[in-house]
Order: structure tokens, then C-alpha cells, then sequence
């Protein structure tokens, strides 16, 4: 039993969930995977990935994809600082720390927001694809699993024909979208990203020599898989 997958499997799962989900809702839709993109001058990582962007005919829905399976996911609130993102293994009682989805998600959105125009509804999700995920406690509504993909799938629909705060798009309004969309990626490859990531991982190592490494509560072996 592990705590998460590869991300490269997980990554396909989604998709295909997303695919399954929303093809009855939505005649004509397209996915693109690994997209990345441009982040602002003097942004810690030049780059930025995109996991999955899903365009319809009721706009552009961007999707973290996590991992992590077979555990309990919850945070701790603060008034004083973001809250923190834990993972607890089904059957432990430590519990792991994670990175903020929801805060990683935003920055990447709002880049995105101003490339895009203005009445093409722009939303983000963080999808947890894999099997013996719990969500304990109050959770953003964006983060949601497998189970909620059917549900999600509707209320997108329905919310975007209603609401009209946004401008529909019919089937070559979703290719011209995409279209943009690989326009703001241009030449930029998935192994410069990760090369940006790696080199942005060593200056801060460079950059605190000294620093004490704390140690994470320990997992079994079998579990010693990445966070993603």
C-alpha cells in the first residue's frame, strides 16, 4: 500500500477520468496534457506546469493533479499564516506535510487569466485521481475526487448556460482556444521545465548551506515514493 503513485501514471488517470466524465455533458471537448507555461519576470520558476486543461463549450478548466493514494487528506487553519496540508497513510498515525495545492493552482491561474480574454470563463480544480482518498474536514470546493467528476461535470455545464456571465464556445471556438493555449506554451518543453525546477531546487540549497534538515516522519519502505 502506497502513498502515492508516479506522477505520470496519475497524471493519465485523470485525464481519462476527465474524459469520462465529461464527454456526456459536452459534445465537443478537447484535453491537453503537461501544458506549461510562461510565469512573470522574477518569478522564483520561469515556468510553469499546467497538468490538465480541459476546454468546453463553457470555457477553460485547469487541473493539479495529485498522486497521493490510500490516505486521509486534511488541513491545519491558522489566523496567522496559509493553512497547511497534511497526508496521513490509512492505518498510521503520522502524517505528512504537503505542498498547498490550492496555492500552487492560483498562481498559475491568475498567469494564465492574463493571456486569456477577459469573458472566457477560466477555472482550476485540484483532482485526486487514485484509489483510498478521504478528504477530512472543511475542503475547498475545488478540491475534489473521482466520485465528485460526474457532479462536477453537470455543474460546469449548467452553471455556464445560465449564469452567462461568460461567452460560450462553440466547436471550433474550443480548437481556436486551444490554439491560444499552445501559442502561450510556444517552444516550451516539459524537460525545461523540470531543468527550471531542478535549478531553482539547488539555489536554494546553495543558498542556505547551513540550514538544518529536519527529518519527515518515517513511512515504510514500500511507501518511499515521491510527493507529487
Amino acid at each position: 500500500m502506497t502513498i502515492a503513485l508516479q506522477s505520470t501514471i496519475a497524471s493519465l488517470l485523470g485525464a481519462q477520468q476527465l474524459t469520462n466524465a465529461f464527454s456526456p455533458a459536452f459534445s465537443h471537448l478537447r484535453i491537453l496534457r503537461n501544458l506549461v507555461i510562461p510565469m512573470p519576470e522574477g518569478h522564483a520558476v520561469r515556468t510553469a506546469r499546467i497538468d490538465a486543461v480541459l476546454v468546453c463549450e463553457t470555457g477553460v478548466y485547469l487541473f493539479e493533479i495529485k498522486a497521493w493514494r490510500n490516505a486521509f487528506v486534511y488541513r491545519k487553519k491558522s489566523d496567522q499564516s496559509p493553512p497547511r496540508w497534511f497526508l496521513r497513510l490509512n492505518g498510521c498515525q503520522n502524517a505528512r506535510e504537503v505542498k498547498d495545492p490550492a496555492w500552487q493552482g492560483g498562481r498559475k491561474t491568475t498567469q494564465l487569466r492574463s493571456m486569456l480574454p477577459d469573458d472566457l470563463r477560466l477555472q482550476y480544480f485540484v483532482l485526486l485521481p487514485c484509489e483510498g482518498i478521504e478528504l477530512e474536514g472543511v475542503m475547498p470546493a475545488a478540491v475534489i475526487t473521482q466520485q465528485d467528476l460526474p457532479y462536477i461535470a453537470r455543474l460546469v455545464r449548467n452553471n455556464g448556460r445560465t449564469a452567462r456571465t461568460y461567452r460560450l464556445l462553440d466547436a471550433q471556438g474550443v480548437d481556436r482556444t486551444v490554439e491560444r493555449l499552445l501559442e502561450i506554451q510556444g517552444e516550451l518543453t516539459l524537460d525545461e521545465h523540470l531543468q527550471n525546477c531542478r535549478e531553482r531546487s539547488g539555489v536554494t540549497a546553495n543558498a542556505n548551506p547551513g540550514a538544518t534538515v529536519l527529518a519527515a516522519p518515517a513511512w515504510p519502505g514500500a511507501n518511499a515514493m515521491g510527493l507529487q
